[in-house]
């Protein structure tokens, strides 16, 4: 199953590079790039853990009004954590460096290699481009595992990243997981 979820991860991201070569994003706004960051969620609750790993995620822009998106994670502590998730969203822009969105994405669980699920989620948000040196963003989103997890959440992102160069940012974000509450740092290469 696991292997199934990075494959479509994968392709979504790797089948899109045509279009999103010949894709001009929009300004002020960049939905074409590749992230990686560590991920630290002290005293994670549902497994009394305090889970640490890196964090990959990307996005590319297919039309201007649609992207697809992409994560996968891996964290531990006495045991661990991998999720992946794949998706696609609409983008509306509401003012010329602020944007909203909305998607459904594809979401993987395990649990230690003993419980792997599927589920679905949906999840929206709002960047807005400060200014040249800062972008800041927000999301909700509703992920639903099923299976022998039988888990549901709804989770909050704050994010915020500082361009170094129009095309790399230094990443900063709060995640809110079911009451979990993780911290994510990294740098972000936008195309």
């Amino acid at each position: 199953m696991k292997k199934i979820i990075l494959t479509l991860i994968a392709a979504a991201l790797l089948t899109s590079a045509n279009a999103f070569a010949q894709t001009t994003p929009p300004d002020g706004l960049n939905y074409n790039y590749i992230e990686a960051n560590i991920a630290f969620y002290p005293d994670y609750s549902s497994a009394d853990q305090d889970f640490i790993g890196p964090r990959v995620r990307g996005s590319v822009l297919v039309i201007p009004e649609v992207f697809l998106f992409g994560q996968f994670r891996y964290l531990t502590d006495d045991f661990d954590l991998t999720q992946a998730h794949a998706g696609a969203a609409y983008r509306y822009r509401v003012a010329p460096d602020t944007d909203v969105y909305g998607g459904p994405s594809i979401e993987y669980l395990d649990f230690d290699g003993d419980i792997d699920d599927i589920g679905f989620g949906l999840r929206g948000g709002l960047r807005h481009r400060v200014n040249q040196d800062f972008e800041i963003g927000g999301e909700i989103r509703y992920v639903n595992i099923g299976g022998d997890i039988d888990n549901d959440y709804v989770g909050f992102t704050g994010t915020v990243q500082y361009f170094l160069h129009e095309n790399v940012g230094l990443i900063g974000e709060i995640d809110v997981e079911d009451g979990d509450i993780g911290f994510l740092a990294g740098a972000r290469l936008n195309f």
